[in-house]
C-alpha cells in the first residue's frame, strides 16, 4: 500500500505542490481511506519523505544517466549540473515539496533516507574525486556545489527577486561549475 500512497502522492504532489497533498485526497486517489493510510503507512510526515525518497531516486537516476564513461571531471560536473537543473526545471513542484519539507523538518532524518540523500550527492563526489583528492576538500567543494546549485534551482522555480529565470538557470548553473573548479586550488 505504501508504493500506491506515494505514487498518488507524486501525482498530486507534481500538480498541486505540497499543499495540495493531504490524506483524504490520497484516500480519494487510491479508493481508500484516510484512516487506512495512517494505519499503513504512517503519519502525512511519513508519507512527504517517502515522496522525496522517490523524488531523490529519480534524481539519482536522472543524474546517473549524464555521467558517461571517461568523461573529464569538469565535463563530468558540468553534465550533473546540467541535470540537476534539467531535472528541477521537468519537476518544478515535487523539487520544492523537497527542499520546503525538509527545510521545515524538526528532528533528525531516518536514515533510510539520509542514504537516498547520499545517492545523488555520491555522484557529485565520485566526479569531484580526481580533482579534490583530499576527503574533507572534497566533501566541502560537493557541499558547496550542492548548495550553490540547489539555490539557483530555488530562485529559478520561485520566480521570486527576478535574479534568477528558469531560462537562465542552466547557463549560471554552468557558470557557477566552471569558475568554481578553475578556481580549485585557491
Amino acid at each position: 500500500m505504501t508504493e500506491l500512497v506515494v505514487a498518488a502522492a507524486e501525482e498530486i504532489g507534481a500538480r498541486d505542490g505540497l499543499p495540495g497533498i493531504t490524506m483524504r485526497r490520497l484516500g480519494a486517489a487510491i479508493g481508500y481511506a484516510p484512516n487506512s493510510i495512517y494505519h499503513a503507512v504512517g503519519d502525512m510526515d511519513e508519507v512527504i519523505l517517502r515522496l522525496n525518497e522517490r523524488t531523490l531516486r529519480r534524481l539519482h537516476g536522472s543524474l546517473k544517466r549524464r555521467i558517461k564513461p571517461k568523461l573529464p571531471p569538469v565535463d563530468g560536473a558540468l553534465a550533473l549540473a546540467d541535470g540537476y537543473v534539467a531535472f528541477v526545471r521537468r519537476n518544478p513542484r515535487l523539487w520544492s515539496i523537497l527542499v520546503e519539507y525538509i527545510r521545515r523538518q524538526p528532528g533528525p532524518l531516518p536514515d533510510w533516507y539520509r542514504t537516498a540523500l547520499s545517492r545523488p550527492l555520491g555522484l557529485v563526489e565520485e566526479v569531484l574525486a580526481p580533482l579534490f583528492p583530499d576527503p574533507d576538500d572534497r566533501n566541502r567543494s560537493v557541499a558547496t556545489l550542492w548548495a550553490a546549485l540547489n539555490g539557483i534551482a530555488s530562485l529559478a522555480v520561485s520566480g521570486k527577486l527576478g535574479v534568477v529565470t528558469a531560462e537562465e538557470a542552466p547557463d549560471l548553473a554552468r557558470l557557477l561549475v566552471r569558475r568554481y573548479l578553475a578556481g580549485r586550488k585557491a
